[in-house]
């Protein structure tokens, strides 16, 4: 009790001494608050950004952990060659497989995925078509804005859904027939014809070449079996998609399939996992079907080393303002103590200790910093805000956007280390002063 009790005079103390320089208290104050403001908003709309990108790279992709089926062409001599289709022929067996898995996941889509040219009265794009089951997939159609058409009607065959950017670089409207040229499962040249049932917003580049038909018609003109796909893709949290890539892969294996290794992958390049992963499935000349299991994380493991690159560069930043703060702070409680040299003398003959009166002074420090600090993050909050309920139209951007805004997000646990970081700055610039005052006797004070 007696602890908690000289703990709390010399908080009330310090909150007093703070009040009466007000002047000098604010200038230390802002300047703390304009390295957190800093520090904040650039860590928070950077981190927002990153999110984005992942987000979008995620809607393309169906999921964060993917699986696909790789099956090798026999030769004329009945010799197994590197020429080979992507194709998952035991639907069930995999979906199985990942359903009996412990991790929870939001989502799973089983699409058939393939690249072409779509045709409209003379003009063409580059595009990617994905065959969706939008039965299973509520989290994409829900995703749809619709600004033409009925959404009852992708449901039908041969239907596609197209993005808005798309639509007007072909000039083509909902009930217009275009064409889409691209391979099927053994390389051979095809043509479809596809009616446009829904034009959709995009809200990013990368949504333009995200085009959507039932995977029954994109696998008949593909020439796989209705209920086949090429790629499974499951949305989990983030923080588990490694840890839910490396279950299936172990569960596919103790099935008895073959299946790709990323502990090998990784072994032999950590930096490029998803490119090892399929130079086995490439290199591996068997009859059978060779399932490739990866994450996001695998493969563009440079979006996680931006996000600690941020935190890292934000760190330094107000590390860097910091130390130039402390000059500031060291210099004006060195000063502090001459002017209340006496008051410590008196301070120290009715009873208190030297080491009390010199963790009153760092006390008042740090009081101080946590102040700045806290007023840094709501000013850099309510910046943000400001900031990312702006509109912007830039497609240049728009990868790190989402609807046309930049948003942001904070880090609990970059924001406790910068708050230890800061803290413990505070009390080396005072440690000098706080030193001083604590080896001070009542005598030498009071005279």
């Amino acid at each position: 009790m007696g602890k908690m009790s000289n703990m709390k005079t010399t908080v009330l103390l310090a909150l007093k001494n703070l009040t009466r320089q007000k002047r000098r208290s604010l200038m230390l104050a802002l300047a703390i608050s304009f390295g957190f403001f800093i520090v904040t908003a650039i860590d928070g709309i950077a981190s927002g950004a990153m999110k984005n990108l992942v987000e979008h790279i995620v809607q393309m992709q169906g999921g964060n952990v993917i699986v696909q089926g790789l099956i090798h062409q026999t030769g004329e001599n009945g010799e197994i060659i590197k020429k080979y289709s992507f194709v998952i022929d035991e639907p069930e067996f995999l979906e199985e497989t990942f359903l009996n898995t412990d991790i929870e996941y939001e989502a799973y889509a089983c699409r058939t995925m393939t690249s072409g040219t779509i045709v409209f009265n003379g003009k063409k794009i580059d595009t990617n078509v994905f065959g969706c089951n939008y039965q299973k997939e509520k989290k994409l159609t829900d995703s749809f804005i619709a600004l033409e058409g009925n959404i009852e009607d992708i449901y039908k065959p041969y239907s596609m859904v197209i993005t808005k950017k798309s639509a007007d670089s072909l000039n083509i409207k909902v009930g217009d027939k275009v064409l889409y040229i691209t391979t099927t499962v053994d390389g051979q040249r095809t043509v479809g014809e596809f009616t446009i049932s829904l034009i959709v917003k995009d809200d990013s580049i990368m949504n333009t070449i995200m085009i959507y038909v039932p995977i029954e018609s994109l696998n008949e003109l593909y020439k796989i079996k209705p209920n086949e796909y090429n790629q499974l893709s499951v949305f989990v949290e983030n923080s588990k998609q490694n840890l839910y890539s490396q279950m299936i892969e172990d569960k596919i294996r103790e099935a008895g399939k073959v299946v790709t290794s990323r502990k090998e992958a990784i072994k032999e390049d950590p930096t490029n996992i998803v490119g090892k992963i399929r130079k086995q499935a490439f290199n591996n000349l068997i009859p059978d079907t060779i399932y490739v299991v990866a994450s996001l994380n695998d493969a563009v493991p440079v979006l996680g080393q931006i996000v600690s690159i941020v935190h890292s560069v934000t760190t330094m930043i107000l590390i860097v303002i910091m130390l130039i703060v402390m000059v500031g702070i060291s210099n004006t409680y060195r000063m502090i103590m001459y002017e209340r040299i006496k008051e410590i003398g008196t301070m120290r003959a009715v009873g208190m200790t030297g080491k009390q009166t010199g963790k009153l002074f760092t006390t008042e420090a740090v009081i101080l910093s946590l102040i700045g600090a806290i007023v840094g993050v709501i000013v850099a909050l309510i910046f943000m805000t400001c900031v990312c309920s702006i509109q912007i139209n830039f497609d240049a951007f728009s990868f790190f956007m989402k609807n046309n805004h930049l948003t942001y997000e904070i880090s609990v646990g970059s924001m406790i280390g910068k708050y230890i970081i800061m803290i413990l700055l505070t009390i080396i610039a005072v440690r000098g002063t706080s030193k001083s005052v604590s080896r001070l006797s009542p005598a030498q004070a009071l005279r």
